[in-house]
């Protein structure tokens, strides 16, 4: 389903926020498919508010060709590699990090210690993983389909704050029953179980009325050779698109006259080229009423985000 997930997951955060497609393979388990491959891998979709957000690289331990890189040994005896001039040593490594194909972690259902049943039930070491990854002790971690609880486990394990949200009301019980178990110490359960709350009522929305679509400027371009003619389109980032109408311009004389940030990026667009003569995507008119137009353009029927 990931393929479907991803374009429902660019319109909830929005595609330019997208980080990474990773890869968790596992050991195939039981009988191959008479019609198609054996599965081995599900997909993870990985996506960031901003460059600012908690990221920190995981690593798993050396391979033993690896280990085999760190040839030479000091006088006391600690192995060490050298490039460039630069020695590292052995026990001073954090590992190799972690790519975006996780093939060091196996399914649940291959440790019985773990598995209770649940048939989408993910392992500890795949959420600590993303936990560790994306999120520092103490913060929040929401799982929105928290099904038997490992992610609030992990998350609990972890230092973290937690919020676990499920349609079925078995799965406060399962919550319960896990952090009972697995983090609880036992001369402690009561008051470990009293921290764990159970909501049934739809909190209030604060959504309603936001404009979560996606933003991008309007821009208006001119050059000295189309006197009275102005690029009139739409970018992420209008100096980039700039730059690229400079270099194609022995002269470099196009100039950037006005640029708008906007969630209406295309019905203004549509707008101004409707409004004034135009040919392809440069508009006829006085720069001053194009920006006018464009500064008090208000959208007819605004879309409808819950439609």
């Amino acid at each position: 389903m990931s393929h479907y997930l991803k374009s429902v997951m660019d319109c909830v955060f929005g595609e330019i926020h997208f980080r990474n497609e990773l890869i968790w393979g596992y050991p195939p388990k039981g009988k191959p498919p008479k019609y198609g491959f054996h599965r081995k891998h599900d997909i993870i979709l990985f996506y960031g508010k901003s460059k600012s957000g908690v990221f920190k690289h995981q690593y798993t331990d050396l391979n033993k060709e690896q280990k085999s890189k760190f040839s030479k040994t000091d006088g006391k005896g600690r192995k060490y590699k050298e490039f460039k001039g630069k020695r590292t040593y052995l026990d001073e490594s954090n590992g190799r990090p972690v790519p975006s194909w996780w093939s060091d972690i196996g399914q649940t259902a291959q440790s019985r210690k773990e598995f209770n049943g649940y048939p989408t039930q993910k392992p500890l070491a795949l959420l600590k993983r993303i936990i560790f990854a994306s999120s520092n002790p103490k913060d929040i971690v929401l799982d929105p389909f928290c099904g038997c609880a490992t992610t609030c486990v992990a998350a609990e394990q972890t230092g973290r704050q937690w919020m676990g949200i499920d349609i079925s009301i078995k799965a406060y019980d399962l919550v319960r029953n896990r952090l009972t178990k697995e983090i609880a110490d036992p001369d402690d359960i009561l008051k470990h179980q009293n921290k764990i709350h159970l909501q049934t009522d739809p909190p209030r929305r604060t959504d309603i009325g936001v404009d979560y679509r996606e933003r991008k400027f309007v821009y208006v371009i001119s050059h000295p050779s189309y006197l009275g003619e102005y690029k009139v389109g739409i970018a992420k980032d209008w100096k980039s698109r700039l730059n690229a109408y400079q270099t194609s311009d022995p002269d470099r004389q196009y100039k950037i006259e006005y640029s708008k940030e906007t969630s209406a990026f295309r019905e203004t667009e549509r707008h101004i080229h409707e409004k004034f003569p135009n040919k392809h995507e440069w508009v006829q008119g006085d720069l001053n009423e194009i920006i006018r137009e464009i500064e008090l353009f208000i959208p007819e029927k605004p879309v409808d985000l819950f439609d």
